[in-house]
């Protein structure tokens, strides 16, 4: 099963988040510069973010900010702005012949980080299970993530901290009642 990571970590940017041994909640700025913006997308791109990057990835974050809210809602994601950023990507096919099996392989040119990130949010769309899409069910969470989980039966985005927090304060409620 493919794991939209891209459209997770993007949709999560500027969320407020409390980590594990932080006092407050924090929201983190959404690509504000690019050493931060490299940051922020290390495990998902291979290149540097650079100041030219950094408007149409803004632009690209504020669109995929709006699909998991219309996938939630029942409707479907306007996929314009998305199309939009993906136009200049293009593909040409390959022949490769491995094991002595001729197949076509696609091999992609992008002539920008967003128009690549763009046409990968698109691979993820194309393979996502909207219906696995999901909130964190901590109250305090706003965070997405994606039920990876056979049952799918996950509720917090990640165990620590939202699984072990909603876990003590249960334990507590059926203490004190």
């Amino acid at each position: 099963m493919a794991d939209p990571k891209l459209l997770i970590r993007l949709a999560n940017l500027g969320r407020p988040r409390r980590p594990s041994g932080v006092p407050l909640p924090h929201v983190q700025p959404v690509l504000p510069d690019p050493a931060t913006a490299s940051g922020q997308l290390a495990d998902l791109v291979e290149q540097p973010v650079t100041e030219a990057d950094l408007a149409e990835l803004r632009r690209l974050q504020r669109a995929v900010v709006k699909i998991p809210e219309a996938l939630a809602a029942g409707e479907m994601p306007d996929p314009a702005e998305l199309n939009a950023l993906a136009a200049e990507s293009r593909a040409h096919a390959e022949l490769d012949v491995t094991d002595g099996v001729p197949r076509r392989r696609l091999v992609w040119t992008d002539p920008s980080l967003t128009a690549m990130l763009a046409r990968r949010l698109i691979d993820e769309l194309d393979a996502l299970q909207p219906d696995r899409l999901r909130s964190c069910a901590r109250p305090e969470c706003e965070l997405l993530f994606y039920d990876t989980t056979r049952s799918r039966t996950r509720r917090w985005h990640a165990e620590d901290p939202c699984g072990w927090r909603e876990r003590q304060r249960a334990h507590r409620r059926s203490a004190a009642g």
